[in-house]
C-alpha cells in the first residue's frame, strides 16, 4: 500500500515537473503573457488603424503580407500620428471665405467654405513639433518626409513652415458600392525582451464575401458560405472570427518608457 502511494507520489511530481517545463519553455518562446484588456495593450493596438475604415485609407497594416515601416505609405503614416494626438494639441481657427465658396490660407494652402457653402472655413492647425512627437512616438523614427495627406475623403492637410492645416477639401472622390466591413479581436499579448507582440483575428467582409486581408485579400470561400444572406443576421463573435479569421502578429519595440510598431504580418 505504501509502495503505491509512494508511486503515486513520484508520477504527481513527474506531471508537476513536466507541466513547468511546458509553461518555462511558452515564456522562453513567446514571453511573459499580458492581460489584452490593459490600457498599455490597447493603446499599442489602437496605433494599427481605426475601425471608422473613412479614416486614412483604413487598416492598412492588415495585408496578405508583411507590413512594416518601410512599406507603409508617407501618407498613412502622417494620417496616423495626425489621428492620434490628442485634442489639446490642435487648435481651430476660422477663415472668412471668398465669393468661390474657398479660403486661402497661403499661396498653396485651399481650402473649401464649411458644407462648402458657408462664409467661413474652419480649420485645425497643428505644429509639426507636435505631430512629430506623436509620430516618433508610433513609428519611433521621426518624420521624415513632409507632404499632404487625406484623413477622409474630403479632409486634407497640408504643410506649410512650422504647421500643418487640415480642412475640407476644394474637390473629393467618393467611391460608392459595397461598404466593407471589418471585424478584428485580440488573441494573445506578450511582453518577451524589449518588445511587445499582440496577436489578433482580421476579417474583411464585402458584399456577402468574406476576405483574409484589408489590403490585397484573397475569398475565403469556407467562411463566406457560412454567412447570413442578410448582413442584419450577421455574428460575428470570437469563435467565428478564430474559426475564420485571420491571424495577425504585431509587434512592438521598446524605447524608453513607450512601445512603437515595427511591422504587422499573417501567421
Amino acid at each position: 500500500m505504501k509502495k503505491a502511494k509512494k508511486k503515486d507520489l513520484i508520477t504527481i511530481a513527474i506531471i508537476i515537473v513536466i507541466l513547468v517545463i511546458i509553461l518555462l519553455a511558452i515564456i522562453l518562446f513567446k514571453g511573459q503573457k499580458l492581460d489584452a484588456n490593459s490600457s498599455l495593450v490597447n493603446n499599442l493596438y489602437n496605433y494599427l488603424g481605426s475601425n471608422d475604415l473613412e479614416i486614412c485609407n483604413g487598416l492598412q497594416v492588415y495585408s496578405n503580407e508583411e507590413v512594416n515601416y518601410d512599406s507603409l505609405d508617407n501618407e498613412t503614416k502622417l494620417c496616423t500620428a495626425y489621428r492620434l494626438l490628442d485634442e489639446d494639441d490642435k487648435s481651430s481657427n476660422d477663415y472668412e471665405g471668398n465669393e468661390e465658396n474657398t479660403c486661402s490660407i497661403s499661396d498653396n494652402i485651399v481650402f473649401a467654405t464649411n458644407n462648402y457653402e458657408d462664409d467661413v472655413c474652419t480649420v485645425e492647425e497643428v505644429s509639426k513639433d507636435e505631430l512629430n512627437n506623436t509620430y516618433k512616438q508610433v513609428f519611433g523614427k521621426d518624420i521624415s518626409e513632409d507632404g499632404e495627406f487625406l484623413i477622409n475623403y474630403n479632409t486634407v492637410c497640408y504643410n506649410s513652415g512650422d504647421n500643418y492645416y487640415c480642412g475640407l477639401a476644394e474637390t473629393y472622390t467618393k467611391t460608392f458600392g459595397a461598404e466593407p466591413h471589418t471585424y478584428r479581436t485580440i488573441k494573445d499579448a506578450y511582453k518577451k525582451g524589449d518588445e511587445i507582440i499582440i496577436y489578433d483575428y482580421f476579417l474583411k467582409i464585402v458584399n456577402g464575401e468574406c476576405y483574409s486581408s484589408y489590403v490585397n485579400g484573397t475569398t475565403n470561400n469556407n467562411c463566406t458560405n457560412e454567412l447570413p444572406e442578410n448582413e442584419d443576421d450577421y455574428n460575428i463573435d470570437y469563435d467565428f472570427l478564430k474559426k475564420y479569421g485571420t491571424l495577425y502578429k504585431h509587434t512592438f519595440k521598446q524605447s524608453g518608457d513607450t512601445y512603437y510598431w515595427v511591422s504587422s504580418i499573417p501567421e
